[in-house]
């Protein structure tokens, strides 16, 4: 899990599946890129329940990757990044900052969204 836990940018890989709640922070100036590699052993989802990610000390949602094997759902949650997921993407309640591409449907269903716009730094 990565509840309440702050991390500079970089690299960070899972496994397989990756479960996450809580406060996850994301600490860097505009210029720092987080990469989130989920299921890097070929199969994992990434589900968030009650999830917020905070950006701090500058940090820009859209220097935010999460790569997911599988599908991703998020559930009540705060939730930055752009998604590039194997399978569907959903979002239910919460907001989401970021852009989600994904190889099936995408559904937000009571969510408020922001996009990224411009070019990634």
């Amino acid at each position: 899990t990565l509840a309440d836990v702050t991390l500079a940018p970089g690299v960070y890989c899972f496994d397989a599946a990756a479960t996450l709640t809580g406060v996850l922070t994301l600490k860097g100036s505009s210029n720092g890129i987080w990469l989130f590699k989920i299921g890097t052993r070929g199969t994992g989802a990434l589900t968030g329940t009650n999830l917020s990610v905070v950006m701090a000390d500058g940090a820009l949602a859209c220097n935010v990757m999460w790569r997911v094997a599988e599908a991703a759902t998020m559930t009540t949650s705060d939730f930055k990044g752009s998604i590039l997921a194997g399978a569907g993407i959903t979002f239910t309640g919460g907001t989401f900052a970021g852009r989600a591409l994904a190889k099936n449907a995408v559904t937000l269903t009571g969510v408020a969204a922001i996009g990224c716009v411009g070019l990634y730094k």
